[in-house]
């Protein structure tokens, strides 16, 4: 079957086939009080899409900034992080707990992303890069892992933003677009652009300290 995974944060992923039918019923937490991660990967230990989909959501932005770090290739990374996510949905009955999955897609996309800068060694900007990692690789793969968590935990903040204020959020961070182009964009004022871009801050604020105190 066809799946198509909404895009992240600038990072684009076109429709790929997984080759097995979702559980016949829609996904849900199956207990109120569960954690909901870890009732995600129950269903996604059933084969349920509808789980694979929702990992998708939260991961594939964040590994993708995690793999251009290492490559500083957007394009390479994109295709890296796609592959990741079509191993995890293969081996999908194999991950008992989130952090299972964590470590799997991170030590899959660092395997990838080291293997191309190895194809690459002959240039010298790749060499140069890979004696960097080879070097302090543990130190460099831990500080990306953090800083990827913090920036998957700002993509989840930023989709509980008032529509307009994540789009123009998005459009600034993310696309790096300046003001009078969000405003041509959107066809609103520069001065509502400002507005808004300074509701979406305070309001990303409240929300990460309102769950990080």
């Amino acid at each position: 079957m066809k799946e198509q995974f909404p895009d992240q944060s600038g990072y684009t992923y076109q429709p790929a086939t997984i080759n097995q039918e979702p559980s016949a019923h829609p996904y849900q937490y199956p207990v109120m009080n569960a954690d909901p991660e870890q009732a995600m990967v129950e269903e996604l230990k059933n084969g349920n899409s509808q789980a694979m989909i929702s990992f998708f959501n939260l991961y594939y932005a964040p590994l993708c900034y995690f793999a251009e770090r290492m490559i500083h290739d957007r394009q390479a990374a994109e295709d890296i992080v796609e592959d990741t996510f079509m191993k995890l949905w293969k081996k999908h009955m194999d991950f008992g707990t989130i952090q299972n999955i964590k470590a799997f897609l991170y030590i899959t996309t660092r395997n990838a992303c080291l293997n191309l800068l190895k194809q690459y060694q002959r240039d010298a900007v790749s060499r140069k890069e890979m004696a960097y990692l080879n070097g302090d690789s543990d130190d460099f793969v831990l500080n990306s892992i953090i800083r990827t968590e913090v920036m998957a935990e700002i993509y989840r903040q930023i989709e509980k933003l008032p529509t307009q204020s994540r789009k123009v959020l998005k459009m600034s961070v993310f696309e790096n677009m300046r003001n009078h182009e969000i405003a041509a964009a959107l066809d609103v004022s520069i001065h509502t652009v400002k507005n808004q871009k300074v509701r979406a801050m305070q309001l990303l604020r409240m929300n990460i300290c309102r769950h990080h105190p």
